[in-house]
């Protein structure tokens, strides 16, 4: 009986130790799990305002941004709308002053891109560390990431695309009106025509100007011209002597006609760009959103979605 009694007492005294031994294991979980929330909450609480400093900042550039585009625009919408680019000619060929105003707004719109542009990356090195930090941060940083990436094609496109095309074509109307007010006779004949045939060149071979080069390609000849485009090597004299005798000629009889295409195109381009800068916003508040959440029922993607909606931000109908 001695030797149960103690065989009793050996087994209680294991089960209480292990029971302690279970309860202490279990709390120290219980407290790095609550310690690991607690880090969680601190992550997201620091996200949310980094994401929120972020948008602010974005959001002050891009009312600059659509302040400027929209001197650029209103106009040329009303001039499309009345009769598309023939209405937008006519008011280059009746407005002295204007084409100089519109270079100016169009050089102000690039810096303002810059500004944004700039902006995203300077604080892509703060947010891009906190959102990895949590455990959905990947699918944020990339989707933040790409819509950068979307606003790096558009600055580009500013950049190198329609400012410069516009700055190239008053060279080349220029050198026109002056090829016309000499004389065949005279001696700077050839040499002011050799200028006009290099500008126009230039710019039909330049891959940045590929949209407005697009117009004074024969019909059916697109794909051949751009084999040679691509390539940079002028293969097909012909066709190519087509394309350049086309804008050659346009800038002779009616140079208002390639700028006023030139604006259109550029009008496009400065959509595109604030749409894309939009999105930008959508997204960081999406992000947000889904982390205020705590993601309880909802994804990044759909948040997004709903955010473009136009129940919400409205990204493909409204400006702001």
């Amino acid at each position: 009986m001695e030797n149960f009694s103690i065989g009793v007492d050996i087994a209680t005294s294991l089960a209480i130790l292990g029971a302690f031994v279970s309860w202490t294991l279990d709390n120290h979980r219980q407290r790095r799990m609550a310690r690991e929330v607690g880090i969680n909450d601190q992550a997201r609480a620091i996200a949310v305002t980094k994401i929120q400093e972020t948008t602010i900042q974005l959001s002050k550039d891009f009312n600059s941004m659509i302040t400027i585009a929209g001197k650029i625009e209103r106009r040329l919408n009303r001039l499309w709308k009345q009769d598309g680019v023939d209405a937008v000619q006519r008011h280059i060929e009746n407005n002295d002053s204007y084409l100089q105003d519109v270079s100016s707004d169009l050089q102000d719109f690039k810096g303002e891109v810059s500004r944004y542009y700039e902006s995203c990356h300077v604080h892509k090195y703060l947010l891009f560390p906190v959102l990895g930090s949590l455990p959905e941060g990947d699918e944020m940083v990339a989707s933040v990431k790409r819509d950068f990436d979307d606003i790096a094609r558009c600055h580009d496109e500013i950049n190198s695309g329609y400012a410069h095309l516009m700055r190239e074509l008053e060279t080349a109307v220029a050198l026109a009106a002056e090829l016309q007010a000499t004389d065949e006779d005279d001696a700077q004949h050839p040499e002011i025509k050799k200028k006009l045939v290099n500008a126009v060149s230039s710019i039909a071979y330049d891959p940045d100007y590929k949209d407005f080069t697009h117009y004074f390609i024969p019909d059916g000849q697109e794909e051949a011209f751009y084999r040679e485009y691509d390539n940079r090597e002028i293969q097909d004299r012909e066709l190519s002597g087509q394309v350049i005798g086309n804008l050659y000629g346009s800038l002779l009889k009616h140079p208002a006609r390639p700028q006023a295409m030139c604006l259109l195109l550029a009008r496009q381009s400065i959509q595109r760009t604030r749409t894309e800068c939009k999105e930008v916003l959508c997204s960081l508040s999406a992000v947000a959103s889904v982390l205020l959440a705590r993601n309880e029922g909802t994804t990044l993607s759909a948040e997004i979605q709903k955010l473009k909606s136009d129940d919400y931000f409205a990204l493909d109908r409204e400006i702001r």
